[in-house]
């Protein structure tokens, strides 16, 4: 019955997490377009440069035409409600503070080191009319930083901004209303159904020394280590870039949290639902998404980071037609590390905690490990994905809250839920290919434990665990392979009731000398259901690398 609760109680949290898309309070009586107002009922002016500024755009329902540019010197400026400043080719605004009154902005707007508060009518625009440092020696000389102006921006603008340059940032840049981030050349024609996508975006924004993360959602505290977290985001044809070197040539291993980075980082209650075409490459995580609302990832490339995706008690999504390459420990390789207390991983994608997954149509290539599913993942969906060359194997299934990567990384809080095992995934016409040998010599690895919560005390319940591997094919082009290298490896501790279904893959490209091969230490029964497979000469079903009998039953 406890168990029944438990499952029950697991699926509450994640319908919890889709309910708690916050209602962005946007700013009270603008109606956002992307037309001028009607100007039928507007007074109409020419702001001359003989004349106060200020004076001359205080009044209220007019067109103000700017023609020449407007040094403020340092002098804030109110603009008159239910306005339309009309920027000619000549027209700039410098050096001071706008207050916007559901102002709308038109033609070829240009501003430069200013500061913005108020409210704009418009439902897009674009950065680039804000003045936003353009190099990173800019954003390193600036008295006022990036995040600072675009922070300012999001808060007068509507909810779509273009992106219409590759900017520098040098903190954080808050999220705390509904954003779109879009770049200028995007549409929805180059969100296809296949990884082999041509677009490839340039603008975006990049982290001035590689060492900082760009987005975050805003979080308030609202009692003892409770937080309120605002805000949502959308991103189309958006390239974040940090510091690919650090994990393509990494010789060193970070274990200060401070440096750790984020491409964008999703804390429970924020929203990323849709992220098109997109590009994270050279952060710690490219996005981490702590139980906050994600739908679709699609077209989006996670290059030459630690883990290109994480995402731990987050629910009902999908993760299609993507591209993980390159990611890869923050430390250099010398031999194979202990799987047993496995630490630095360097993960494509890792799936902690979560339920009704859906990763298809991907692309997983040299990663250290190309896919991880971890503790409590339910109903996970792995098909139709081309899994190529990693450095250690695969697919890692660690069915055991053993802390694998330390408190940054784990955090699934809920001691009750580590109680449920991983359940049913399906891992279904995939595409395993080698052209070089893999540390882990597998290509998939299974960790099973027996005790629920392996470092956090000792609820002993037996962990029934469902793997369903069908319709797969294994190709090789290597010539020289390990002599103990196995399709499937199993650590399995006393657990008596899990089970590998395996059907209709097709074996026989491989080149590996054993169907499945013992860890050292695995004891208990762990079951394979086979039927319908194709092997090559020399390696089938029966035959195991096993130095301790009845462990694996092959029925």
């Amino acid at each position: 019955m406890k168990k029944y609760f438990i499952k029950f109680f697991f699926t509450f949290l994640i319908l919890l997490s889709i309910s708690c898309r916050v209602g962005v309070t946007e700013n009270e009586g603008a109606v956002y377009t992307d037309k001028a107002p009607d100007a039928s009922s507007m007074g109409y002016r020419y702001v001359k440069t003989n004349a106060s500024f200020s004076s001359q755009v205080n009044p209220a329902n007019y067109i103000y035409i700017i023609d020449s540019t407007f040094d403020l010197g340092g002098a804030s400026v109110s603009v008159g409600a239910n306005s339309i400043l009309r920027f000619t080719k000549n027209g700039k605004i410098k050096n001071g503070t706008i207050t916007f009154d559901k102002t709308f902005l038109d033609g070829s707007v240009s501003f430069e080191k200013m500061s913005y508060s108020g409210t704009l009518l418009n439902k897009t625009v674009n950065l680039s009319w804000f003045g936003p440092n353009r190099t990173k020696q800019d954003e390193i000389n600036a008295t006022k930083k990036n995040a600072a102006i675009i922070s300012e921006v999001f808060e007068c603008m509507g909810d779509t901004l273009i992106v219409d340059g590759f900017y520098p940032v040098s903190s954080f840049i808050d999220i705390k209303k509904s954003i779109n981030l879009r770049s200028p050349d995007w549409n929805e024609s180059l969100c296809i159904n296949t990884y082999e996508n041509m677009y490839e975006p340039t603008n975006g924004f990049y982290s001035t020394e590689g060492k900082n993360s760009i987005f975050r959602f805003y979080q308030y505290q609202v009692g003892e280590n409770q937080y309120n977290v605002i805000g949502s985001m959308n991103m189309f044809g958006i390239y974040l870039k940090g510091n690919p070197e650090k994990f393509l040539q990494a010789t060193t291993y970070e274990t200060d949290d401070s440096k750790l980075t984020c491409g964008v980082f999703l804390p429970w209650g924020g929203s990323l639902a849709a992220v098109y075409n997109c590009k994270f490459e050279g952060f710690t995580q490219g996005i981490r998404a702590l139980g906050g609302f994600v739908e679709k990832i699609q077209n989006t490339t996670f290059n030459a980071c630690e883990v290109g995706f994480y995402t731990v008690s987050t629910s009902d999504f999908e993760v299609f037609s993507c591209k993980f390459t390159n990611c890869m420990p923050n430390y250099k390789l010398t031999s194979m590390p202990d799987v047993s207390s496995l630490r630095q991983i360097g993960t494509g994608f890792v799936i902690e905690g979560c339920g009704m997954v859906n990763c298809a149509n991907n692309l997983f290539e040299n990663n250290f490990i190309n896919l991880l599913i971890n503790e409590v993942a339910i109903i996970i969906n792995i098909s139709n994905n081309t899994f190529r060359n990693p450095v250690f194997n695969d697919i890692y299934v660690y069915n055991d809250y053993t802390i694998v990567r330390g408190p940054f990384y784990f955090t699934t809080g809920y001691e009750e839920m580590h109680q449920i095992c991983i359940d049913n995934v399906v891992i279904t016409e995939n595409s395993f290919s080698r052209s070089r040998n893999a540390y882990g010599k597998n290509f998939i690895m299974f960790a099973n434990g027996f005790h629920a919560l392996y470092n956090h005390g000792s609820i002993e319940a037996d962990r029934i665990t469902n793997l369903i591997i069908a319709n797969n094919t294994f190709n090789d082009s290597r010539t020289v392979v390990p002599e103990d290298e196995a399709l499937y490896v199993v650590w399995n501790k006393k657990e008596t009731r899990s089970k590998i279904t395996c059907n209709n893959n097709n074996y026989s490209g491989t080149k590996a000398n054993y169907f499945a091969r013992l860890m050292d230490g695995s004891y208990g029964q762990f079951t394979f259901i086979n039927s319908a497979n194709k092997y090559p000469a020399g390696c089938s079903e029966g035959k195991i690398n096993n130095n301790n009998s009845g462990v694996i039953v092959c029925k």
